[in-house]
């Protein structure tokens, strides 16, 4: 859909400057055809260079306004004088100018007392110029009605133009965001195929020369993964960027058995099964599953996924896991995020006996009431 945002601002904006305009004609018009002799020529003339004056002193205050630049104290001192001196010389209009002028400056309980002090100050000297109370009261309206016309259309305009910067700052995060995303599925889905063929590729460079018959088993497991690398590919540009728990599951124990590490899994059907488990369970475990393959070099790894009272559990452990001071990725971070976003927690970190743990809370309101630390306890 199209944006009418910056039209719209336009719109308003030259409404504005159509008002001032008629507030300017008709205060000309007043002097020039002033048939008082209370008003000499030069009075006249005075009366007129303060309305033009004032008018384009008004548009230069609201032309910085709109682009939210500082509007000098001395522009606003200049146009309340031109405008009030157009007044006082029978261009009644010209008060509209100060009255919008005192909306835009001020807030608050200020706004009210100047505004009113200057009402109060116009009516008093149109009372005192003779003019008929009943008169009075309906121009002091008027005078009220058009500069609060003034002051809505400025503050449309400003507020349009804050509404379109707004959207413009939307569409940006949500580009990023869908950057991020796209990083963090790529990361999620490839990550572990990469280092399983690495792995591969490695035990078959080590056999190339002893055992040439078991080297072309492993590069063919290595076109195998690479094959299922692309067709995961394929899936996320559909949009098929997770798959289920239990799958999730099956593929890493899948992998574990052709690389000889020793797997052990308890986990409880009833939780794999559920939704929010479902969504973020994969991921964890893909991420962890990925994490131990790079980093370590297990020959045993156990996942438990249990059922508690608030959420579902997930423990990961693997040994072959030595202590290092080189920075952590930023897959468990993410996954940390996404987690606490849904009330739950991750955490991640070496055990004493060169273990690596991974746990991860999925809230839910469904359970059995048991305690996550019998999980982690039942974990080496």
């Amino acid at each position: 859909m199209r944006d009418t945002s910056a039209g719209d601002a336009r719109i308003a904006v030259v409404a504005s400057w159509a008002i001032v305009l008629v507030i300017l004609v008709q205060g000309t018009l007043s002097m020039l055809t002033q048939v008082s002799d209370e008003l000499g020529p030069a009075q006249r003339a005075a009366g007129v260079v303060s309305g033009l004056a004032g008018a384009a002193l008004f548009l230069v205050v609201q032309r910085r306004t709109l682009r939210d630049r500082p509007v000098p104290p001395v522009l606003v001192v200049a146009t309340v004088v031109c405008a009030t001196g157009a007044f006082l010389a029978a261009a009644w209009l010209n008060a509209a100018l100060v009255l919008a002028l005192v909306g835009l400056r001020l807030t608050g309980r200020r706004l009210v007392l100047a505004g009113g002090a200057y009402a109060l100050g116009i009516t008093a000297f149109m009372l005192q110029q003779g003019v008929n109370p009943y008169l009075a009261f309906f121009l002091l309206v008027v005078l009220v009605a058009v500069g609060l016309l003034l002051y809505v259309m400025t503050r449309l305009a400003v507020t349009v133009g804050e509404l379109a910067r707004a959207r413009e700052t939307v569409a940006r995060l949500r580009v990023d965001e869908e950057r991020h995303r796209i990083s963090r599925d790529l990361h999620d889905i490839l990550g572990r195929s990469l280092v399983a063929v690495g792995l591969r590729v490695q035990t078959a460079i080590r056999l190339l020369d002893r055992d040439p018959q078991r080297c072309g088993e492993q590069l063919d497991e290595v076109a195998r993964m690479v094959t299922d690398g692309q067709s995961r590919l394929r899936a996320l540009t559909r949009g098929q960027t997770v798959t289920g728990f239990d799958d999730e599951l099956a593929a890493a124990l899948d992998l574990f058995e052709r690389l000889g590490i020793r797997a052990t899994t308890d986990v409880d059907p009833a939780a794999a099964s559920r939704e929010g488990t479902d969504r973020l369970g994969p991921r964890v475990l893909r991420e962890a599953v990925t994490n131990l393959l790079k980093h370590a070099r297990p020959s045993w790894v156990e996942i438990g996924l249990r059922r508690e009272a608030t959420a579902d559990v997930l423990v990961v452990v693997n040994d072959g896991a030595a202590e290092s001071d080189r920075p952590r990725g930023t897959g468990l971070a993410d996954l940390a995020a996404r987690a606490e976003a849904v009330g739950g927690s991750l955490e991640a970190g070496h055990v004493p006996g060169g273990r690596f743990r991974v746990i991860c809370r999925m809230p839910t309101l469904l359970g059995d009431g048991s305690d996550d630390a019998d999980l982690v306890r039942s974990l080496p």
